[in-house]
């Protein structure tokens, strides 16, 4: 029989809303990531970086008609870095005769069209979905384990705190490497004489090496930077009116770090860790130029009334040097604040 009817092409072909919305996690996650000093980049596999260490020592004097040795023995060491982003999706479904009875503020004025099978808020759904994974997405930039039984956006992929434990435990991060400090949590001073949380600041910045103090970018929650001022204050008997050039300016000249950055931000969550790095040396990875099925609405079930919207990405993070001239963290941990949407 010819013409058959092919009834899965009567339900709706998947829309594709790649043009203008692809770009708009990037757009949405942009500013946070400049503001925290954090490459951005577009990883389709993987991407390796080459980090190359240099032995010292190798220099000797030279003695005419005597015995000048060669080195034979290594010159250098070659490590990789490789940051391998995740596949991570977002989904939900609506049945679109919920909005039968009313009108919505949605593509047009109307309401619903039996025939065309559209969701009434299908462009604005598409829109903050979008909004909404970037705030997923920043929510576990620090905070998120890679756990395909976790269906939450801690789950997703390895953040930069689960990279860094993981170096701990397998003692690349370590006193002994001078790549870790410890110091203690950095608590609410006890009374106006207790200085404790500022001192540990500054012993923790002293104790990095001279090349990462001369041009390092601190990271530390809000609470443990408003405990560390408030000690700073009883310090100088400025109690509750510490300015923040002040603070800044004190920091930097009674550790030797003229050039010191101080990033905090919510996306740090609570708590003592504090990270001290040199520009650059943190990547975001995000796959999803050139994906075309990145953004979709469809009717895949035998209901047609129902339309499913659809994300699918990848996403990971890396350190690119844990060198102690790159790279200094302590020996606390931190706790994420909820950063996404409006309820959950």
């Amino acid at each position: 029989m010819s013409n058959a009817i092919n009834i899965a092409n009567l339900q709706r072909a998947a829309e594709k809303y790649d043009d203008t919305l692809r770009m708009l996690p990037y757009l949405s996650l942009t500013p946070t990531l400049d503001k925290l000093g954090i490459n951005f980049l577009q990883v389709d596999e993987k991407d390796k970086v080459v980090v190359y260490h240099r032995k010292g020592g190798l220099a000797k004097p030279y003695v005419v008609g005597g015995e000048n040795l060669v080195n034979e023995g290594e010159i250098g060491r070659v490590i990789e870095r490789v940051l391998e982003p995740k596949e991570c999706y977002t989904a939900l479904k609506d049945h679109i005769m919920n909005y039968r009875s009313k009108r919505v503020i949605s593509n047009k004025p109307e309401k619903i069209d039996n025939r065309a099978k559209r969701h009434p808020l299908e462009v604005q759904i598409i829109d903050t979905k979008i909004k909404t994974v970037g705030e997923d997405i920043l929510s576990a930039l620090f905070f998120g384990t890679r756990n395909e039984d976790d269906k939450s956006p801690m789950g997703m992929f390895d953040g930069f705190n689960a990279q860094i434990d993981k170096e701990i435990v397998a003692g690349e991060l370590a006193t002994a490497k001078a790549n870790l400090c410890e110091t203690g949590s950095l608590d609410t001073p006890a009374d106006d004489t207790d200085m404790e949380a500022f001192d540990k600041l500054v012993a923790f910045i002293r104790s990095a090496s001279p090349f990462l103090r001369h041009n390092g970018v601190l990271y530390i929650t809000q609470p443990a930077l408003f405990n560390a001022m408030d000690a700073l204050g009883n310090k100088l008997k400025y109690k509750n009116a510490l300015e923040w050039e002040v603070f800044v300016n004190h920091l930097r000249g009674i550790t030797g770090a003229p050039k010191l950055q101080i990033i905090s931000d919510p996306v740090l969550g609570t708590g003592s860790r504090l990270i001290l790095t040199v520009p650059d040396n943190m990547d975001f990875g995000l796959g999803t130029l050139g994906d075309e099925q990145f953004v979709q609405v469809r009717s895949p079930y035998e209901d047609p009334n129902v339309a499913q919207f659809w994300m699918q990405w990848s996403s990971g993070t890396r350190i690119i040097s844990i060198h102690p001239k790159t790279f200094l963290v302590n020996d606390q941990t931190n706790t994420g604040a909820d950063l996404y949407g409006d309820y959950s």
